[in-house]
């Protein structure tokens, strides 16, 4: 495998020649400082490859290193001579040395070329040299790459100021710590904002590290299996987020009992569904995907209608049996049947049908069927419906209001209960 060294330089040659000879590298990347206003020559990129002394250009004067390994009539030659690389095997990349933002931007566009230019090949990122900005810039955008190992030339101290010259080495700076707790946090921050499949995918890189202590691979594995959980149940996959979830019932509490109720694991009023539709409504809003919570919220409104039909009538909305009905409703509704011979009641047929039966639900659809019939055919017009106009935060808004009243008005007749609360953080789950 190839290798390619990138190296922040600043005004001391010697780090950048020990790196350059530890890593015996296949194409070198210099990543030194612009000339500053009215000076020039003042950059570190005159150190690579220009004339003058390498060490130190501002103050010409040459370092111990220098004098013990070179002749005199080769003191001034540039770093790239001294270790015979080909105008083919490097690059100089000047970058602002004291702007952070500029700085990583820069360094961040660079190791993505590179790792185009040098797709197999082994990065690494030596920020030993250059100003502390440069040093900074070159270290975050290594790490937030994943694919960039970090490097740094070190040695002995003969004082506070700087490592011996002789005595440098470059070695591997161990950074799996600093990455698996960036990973967990932003995998708690997904997780907590209900996208479980993006926080499981930020986690799974951890579980590849070899180097997880037991305990934090065990504290890793733990979310993976809640985000697993949550997200079956975001999917209305109520069976495997039992299974998976299992382990954590006593941190569940009261979502748990819920699970309970949507598997069929306790007693239920039977309206547990629509409450899970609304609450799912509520974190796709929460993500700003207004079309995919209204159409929830208009599932939520017609499976309310459904329910209450099928609980205390026996009548299924999808192969109405006209003989469960009064005689007087009798004809009224099975005089259109379908191409099947079966009646099938759509949303507002439904209420109607209630309405018709005085059920308490009907009543109270009727005394909101204004407003709420109004932002029910904005579903309807919507691109996940029946026309191609999409929805906005006003839109889930009304509709989660009028749908609320609805329920509300209802509420005792039907013995709804009180509502379940929304998926709980990780931080309320205590992992």
């Amino acid at each position: 495998m190839s290798t390619v060294l990138v190296l922040t330089v600043g005004g001391s040659s010697a780090p950048i020649l020990s790196a350059i000879r530890d890593h015996q590298p296949d194409f070198v990347v210099f990543i030194a400082s612009k000339d500053q206003p009215d000076k020039p020559n003042s950059g570190s990129y005159v150190t690579v490859d220009g004339p003058g002394v390498p060490c130190d250009v501002r103050s010409a004067v040459k370092c111990p290193a220098c004098k013990a390994e070179v002749s005199p009539r080769t003191a001034s030659s540039s770093i790239v001579a001294r270790v015979g690389l080909a105008p083919a095997a490097y690059q100089v990349v000047q970058i602002e040395p004291d702007d952070l933002n500029e700085a990583y931007a820069d360094v961040r566009m660079l190791l993505a070329d590179l790792r185009t230019r040098f797709p197999d090949a082994a990065l690494i990122a030596d920020y030993t040299g250059g100003t502390k900005t440069m040093s900074a810039a070159l270290t975050l955008a290594a790490i937030e790459r994943g694919d960039c190992a970090l490097a740094l030339v070190s040695g002995p101290r003969g004082d506070l100021v700087r490592v011996t010259d002789g005595t440098q080495m470059s070695a591997a700076v161990d950074v799996r710590n600093w990455r698996v707790q960036r990973s967990l946090t932003l995998a708690d921050d997904l997780f907590n904002r209900y996208d479980y499949a993006a926080a499981e995918q930020s986690l799974a890189g951890i579980m590849r590290d070899v180097g997880l202590t037991p305990p934090l691979r065990s504290a890793v594995q733990r979310r993976v299996q809640l985000c697993r959980g949550f997200d079956a149940w975001d999917r209305f996959d109520h069976s495997a987020a039992f299974a998976l979830l299992q382990p954590f019932a006593d941190s569940l509490g009261t979502h748990w009992k819920a699970l309970l109720a949507l598997t069929g694991r306790s007693k239920s009023s039977g309206y547990e569904p629509i409450f899970d539709l609304l609450r799912n409504a509520e974190r796709r809003a929460s993500r700003a995907r207004f079309d995919d919570a209204v159409a929830r919220l208009y599932r939520a409104t017609e499976l309310l209608a459904q329910t209450r039909l099928n609980l205390q009538y026996g009548v299924n909305t999808s192969d109405l049996d006209t003989a469960k009905l009064p005689e007087p409703l009798r004809v009224v509704y099975g005089s259109s049947p379908e191409e099947d011979d079966k009646v099938r009641l759509g949303l507002q047929k439904a209420y109607a049908l209630l309405g018709a039966l005085s059920d308490p639900l009907g009543v109270a659809f009727t005394s909101v069927s204004g407003p709420l019939n109004n932002a029910l055919t904005r579903r309807n017009h919507s691109i996940l419906a029946h026309g191609n106009i999409p929805l906005y935060q006003a839109d889930y808004t009304d509709l989660h209001a009028h749908l609320h009243t609805l329920i509300n008005a209802a509420r005792s007749a039907l013995k709804l209960g009180r509502e379940p609360v929304q998926f709980p953080t990780l931080t309320e789950i205590a992992p």
